[in-house]
């Protein structure tokens, strides 16, 4: 008995762990070198309207010192009604739970950080396309943010973070990752599965006794 429910978890317990990825999620690809930004150049992996930016050393983007709790050397600059996205294939059936750190441009008068974004999940077989509008303010640390939809294994997603400011304010972006997790019912599965483990040990040990 054991052994057979053991057999049946295995590909439940395998789907806990996602290997659904994004490509250069922390926008580290192509280096711009200290201080430097660029529209023209856009992170490996991603397409979008806004600008790249390094964060070593001063940059015209925050002044001398860059918002707290970044990842890595580069984060992108969401600004005014720009945007990214990057395409991806879910490995897993089930919740996919999307995260990222968001922080805001410090305030310079005509421009600042009280950006208005909305971050959406598009493609077939998806019960929820926009993720959630979220916000920044002026000069704020990043900090973290998740959204989540339910998606199938092989199907194509878009994942797009859109400014929805009509002023010139900006978030700053940076470590966007997503990982598939078991629905409700998978767990249900495992916890039913766990317990009749449980009850099998515990007649083992009285037949036994």
């Amino acid at each position: 008995m054991r052994r057979y429910l053991v057999l049946l978890l295995a590909p439940v317990l395998a789907g806990t762990a996602s290997a659904t990825t994004l490509v250069n999620g922390s926008f580290e690809t192509p280096n711009l070198g200290v201080g430097n930004y660029s529209y023209a150049t856009q992170p490996d992996g991603w397409t979008g309207t806004g600008a790249l930016v390094n964060a070593q050393g001063a940059s015209a983007w925050y002044g001398a010192t860059p918002p707290a709790g970044q990842d890595g050397a580069q984060f992108y600059a969401l600004q005014a009604t720009t945007s990214i996205f990057q395409n991806f294939v879910a490995t897993r059936s089930g919740r996919l739970v999307v995260s990222w750190l968001a922080a805001g441009r410090p305030n310079f008068g005509s421009y600042a950080g009280d950006q208005t974004y909305d971050v959406s999940l598009t493609g077939s077989g998806i019960e929820m396309g926009s993720l959630g509008t979220f916000a920044t303010t002026s000069g704020q640390a990043f900090a973290h943010e998740t959204g989540a939809a339910i998606v199938r294994a092989g199907e194509i997603y878009s994942l797009t973070f859109r400014g929805l400011s009509p002023a010139d304010e900006t978030a700053f972006i940076d470590g966007v990752s997503v990982a598939t997790v078991p629905e409700p019912a998978t767990w249900a599965l495992m916890i039913g599965g766990f317990a009749m483990i449980g009850a099998a040990r515990r007649r083992s040990r009285a037949v036994t006794a």
